[in-house]
């Protein structure tokens, strides 16, 4: 039987056209003055470039009423030749890439101004954070000096922003008067990028033994490129065949395990679980069953097979992009204790899934004998160092994350929350021993949305409607509704003025009529895998 995986694939596909960015010097020089004008509605929209030549642009309504907001993109990536040079700004405010809109309108129209820039430097995009924190910085310089009339600023942004925003407010605090970050990455990306590599490594033991992963990365420029598309390239063709025949035959890697009667995909769905790949996608939820998905962790090990090429598609760009600053050799798993990955809840409510007990002792068995990757101690060292931040930020600080994201995992807001819980419980206990100067306050919210309860569709065979429309929230990375990412700018907004995050009730109100929107401020999904410091 067939199960189309078409948009995953082709998702995957077309990520493999495109590649990471070289991170270049950037040039002495002075930022250009911006241009402006103005249209019937009154929106005077500037345009400009920065000292290193990347274009910004402003939008101020007619009815501005001092709140400035500093978009921050995500990860792009460029290489002359093999993907298109940028050309200017994209995106100007927070986007829905299911719903294919933006919500500037509804900012413009509530009398928010919009900044937003290219992360570029000379024309290229990458894993350049470092060069991003002080065009951030020029970028605010220059808004300021244009509208003296900004009373408060918001710096928000998503995905690959939370590598550069977290850090900017550290080393720049009197910029931003509260910060934003959707769908974003923790510093250090280390930890998320390492579970990436971990799929590529278990797939090479269970599915093909040519598979390299993380350890072809590491080669400049176009040359290293190819390389890592290539070894993104034997993991579509993995992904093709289980979509066709749901990971069924049963598995002819390693030796040990062939003629086990271990399917193929219980296999996948250990892969899942042993990265934090999360068990809900754009139309699997984790739950339905019928003839053809006969337990719900079958439903989940779909969900897997749908979020897996997206997490590799992105994971290999950015891992070729971070190999270019660390070198060869980032990735190691001398070290990986594999069944340590596996949490004890997940083995016993996926356990159908991963075929049993017996089953899983042994994927375990011949995963932990394995031959492991050993990798270069310099790009480690400089892998675990990436972006470092020391989460000190006293700024009124709003995350906002779907709880099935399948690029940016949950774990990434988790592990934010963590980082801060730990250096304001140690400024407070500080605080209570002399009782001296300002008593710290917690001052950081993570806002949730969440998926429907079900919403997996059948096609009339039976099997998982991949093509349909997707789960109506908490599903895919950088997806939210109109009204989710209003309540996050909303909220921003006022914790701009009044230098605090909303409370737990008002938060629970706003959920009230927000669709989706989780209302308990304690929420808490998976945890990552990895945590190697900060």
């Amino acid at each position: 039987m067939k199960l189309s995986m078409r948009k995953s694939i082709a998702a995957v596909s077309a990520a493999a056209l495109v590649a990471a960015g070289v991170l270049v010097s950037v040039p002495a020089a002075n930022a250009a003055e911006p241009t402006c004008t103005t249209d019937k509605a009154a929106l005077e929209t500037c345009t400009g470039t920065l000292a290193n030549g990347a274009g910004y642009v402003f939008k101020m309504p007619f009815n501005f009423k001092g709140t400035m907001f500093f978009w921050e993109h995500g990860i792009r990536w460029t290489y002359p030749g093999v993907s298109a040079v940028p050309t200017g700004v994209e995106q100007t405010a927070p986007s829905s890439v299911n719903g294919n809109f933006d919500i500037s309108k509804e900012m413009l129209l509530a009398g928010y101004g919009l900044a937003a820039y290219d992360g570029t430097v000379k024309g290229l995009r990458g894993w350049n954070s470092a060069y991003r924190i002080d065009m951030i910085k020029e970028v605010i310089d220059i808004a300021s000096a244009k509208y003296p009339k900004i009373k408060k600023k918001v710096l928000y942004g998503a995905s690959q922003a939370g590598s550069t925003i977290t850090p900017f407010v550290e080393k720049y605090p009197t910029y931003a008067d509260s910060v934003g970050i959707m769908a974003g990455v923790t510093p250090s990306i280390a930890d998320a990028i390492q579970s990436a590599c971990d799929i590529f490594y278990i797939l090479s033991v269970f599915a093909d033994p040519t598979i390299k992963g993380c350890a072809a990365f590491g080669l400049k420029g176009v040359a290293g490129h190819m390389a890592s598309v290539g070894e993104l390239q034997k993991v579509v063709a993995l992904l093709g065949a289980w979509s066709k025949n749901l990971g069924a035959p049963g598995l002819e890697y390693p030796a040990a395990l062939k003629g086990s009667g271990i399917p193929q995909r219980s296999a996948l769905l250990l892969t899942g679980l042993l990265s934090g790949i999360p068990t809900k996608s754009a139309h699997m939820d984790g739950i339905s069953t019928n003839a053809v998905i006969a337990e719900h962790s079958i439903n989940a090990t779909v969900a897997v097979l749908e979020n897996i090429g997206s997490a590799l598609g992105s994971g290999v760009l950015a891992g070729q992009s971070l190999s270019e600053i660390t070198g060869a050799g980032f990735y190691d798993n001398t070290k990986t204790n594999w069944a340590s990955l596996l949490d004890e809840a997940d083995a016993g409510r996926y356990n159908l899934g991963l075929s049993g007990d017996e089953a899983i002792t042994a994927m375990l068995g011949v995963l932990s004998m394995a031959p492991r990757v050993t990798g270069d101690a310099a790009a480690i060292a400089k892998f675990k160092a990436l972006d470092k931040s020391s989460f000190t930020s006293q700024h009124p600080t709003i995350l906002l994350h779907n709880e099935a994201d399948r690029l940016v995992f949950p774990g990434q807001t988790v592990r934010y929350v963590d980082r801060k819980r730990e250096v304001y419980e140690k400024a407070l206990s500080s605080w209570e021993k002399t009782r001296t100067g300002k008593k710290p306050i917690w001052n950081t919210l993570a806002l949730w949305t969440l998926t429907p309860e079900t919403y997996t569709k059948f096609t009339a065979a039976g099997l998982p409607d991949l093509t349909g429309p997707v789960a109506a929230s908490g599903v895919d990375h950088e997806s939210f509704t109109k009204k989710q990412l209003k309540a996050w700018v909303d909220m921003l907004a006022v914790a701009a003025k009044s230098g605090k995050v909303p409370t737990s009730e008002y938060v629970q109100y706003i959920a009230e009529k927000v669709p989706y929107l989780n209302g308990d401020i304690d929420y808490r999904p998976a945890d990552l895998k990895y945590d190697f410091g900060y």
